[in-house]
């Protein structure tokens, strides 16, 4: 499971050769910002970064996410170190036996969310599409 997010052209399949990408799996460090990227996501049917699905981010959902990860950023800067991010269960019933925590680290929190307002800025400045792919 992953989601590869990056800037297209008009061809939506093509990443612009150069411009910031970032592929995000299913790890604890996309689970923290799970909660970022819906809480931008202006449309509930579907997942904005989804490691399933895909879709283009753009205009005020563009912005949207800008605002969460700039919020996330906060938030992970009075966070220690490292810290537990529920990832899911270990069972098919969802009971506080059965929640897997992992660890997140600090650095690889911020580095995804800096290359995400990275990407931003370029789209922005370059008009380019940002496109996720997930499998």
């Amino acid at each position: 499971m992953s989601a590869f997010n990056y800037l297209a052209n008009e061809d939506l399949d093509k990443p612009i050769p150069g411009a910031p990408s970032l592929t995000l799996d299913s790890s604890p460090e996309y689970w923290f910002l799970y909660r970022y990227f819906e809480s931008a996501n202006l449309d509930r049917r579907h997942e904005l970064i989804d490691l399933y699905g895909g879709g283009v981010i753009e205009g005020y959902q563009l912005h949207r996410l800008r605002t969460e990860l700039e919020l996330a950023r906060s938030d992970v800067e009075a966070k220690p170190e490292q810290w537990s991010v529920l990832v899911g269960w270990t069972e098919e019933s969802a009971l506080i036996e059965t929640e897997d925590w992992r660890t997140v680290n600090k650095s690889e929190v911020n580095s995804i969310i800096q290359t995400l307002l990275d990407m931003i800025k370029y789209s922005e400045a370059h008009g380019a599409k940002f496109v996720t792919s997930g499998d």
